[in-house]
């Protein structure tokens, strides 16, 4: 009888360790996640053109052909750390309270975007382009549609201007990215141009250039998105007021 109580209890031992190591798929999700952090790093430390299996494999320690095991291609690779990004964006939005006027959401939305995209220029370089379809991106879509949808825009301006928002956030956000990615002297040399070459182009013949030179050479990354932000709400805002009847 004790022989089979301690049968019984290894068993159960045996049993509940089972239960307590992840699954096959778990396992694989881990590694997965584990794979995108290291690309991240790999990506912000070396650049977009640092980014690569065989890279990543030695930032892990493993033969690229393991990655290729969690990853289709260096594709999924980007698809995962895109989506990657978008959650974060989506964790800093939190919930959308009903009653929010549409507008302030997708200004949460940019100002979100903004931060993240620009936090990795990297990763943004890469990836702005791209749509994954996956689960984190399916749900700010989600998001930005229903704003669009609150304000009164029938279906397929509400789409239209939904692209337009997106596009044009993320384009800026590259675009900021792509500049932070130069190495310093070719950011050094663009970012004095409106000084070195502008400043000093003949009055006479650049007459507003000349009058707007502190201007031209003081404006903001930030602010442009800003006002490219603003006018698509309100070419949106003008949209829905036209749509409705009089």
């Amino acid at each position: 009888m004790a022989k089979k109580t301690a049968t019984s209890a290894a068993a159960q031992r045996s049993g509940d360790d089972a239960a307590a190591r992840p699954s096959r798929q778990e396992r694989r999700k881990l590694r997965r996640e584990a794979a995108v952090n290291a690309a991240f790093q790999l990506a912000e430390r070396e650049g977009a053109a640092g980014l690569s299996m065989r890279r990543l494999g030695q930032e892990l320690d493993v033969d690229a052909t393991i990655l290729y095991r969690l990853f289709r291609d260096k594709d999924e690779l980007l698809l995962a750390m895109a989506e990657r990004t978008i959650q974060m964006i989506l964790d800093e939005i939190g919930q959308v309270l009903e009653g929010e006027a549409w507008q302030d959401t997708l200004r949460r939305v940019a100002e979100s975007t903004w931060r993240i995209q620009t936090r990795y220029p990297a990763i943004t370089v890469l990836t702005f382009a791209r749509t994954t379809g996956g689960p984190a991106e399916q749900r700010l879509v989600e998001i930005i549609l229903s704003a669009f949808a609150r304000s009164g825009l029938a279906p397929d301006r509400a789409v239209l201007h939904y692209r337009t928002f997106v596009d044009t956030t993320l384009g800026l956000c590259a675009h900021s990215a792509a500049l932070s990615s130069l190495d310093p002297e070719v950011r050094e040399k663009d970012d004095t141009t409106w000084t070195r070459v502008y400043a000093r182009l003949p009055e006479a013949a650049y007459p507003v250039t000349r009058t707007f030179i502190d201007e031209l050479s003081s404006v903001t990354p930030k602010a442009i998105y800003d006002t490219a932000v603003d006018a698509v709400l309100a070419a949106a805002e003008r949209a829905a007021a036209g749509s409705r009847p009089a």
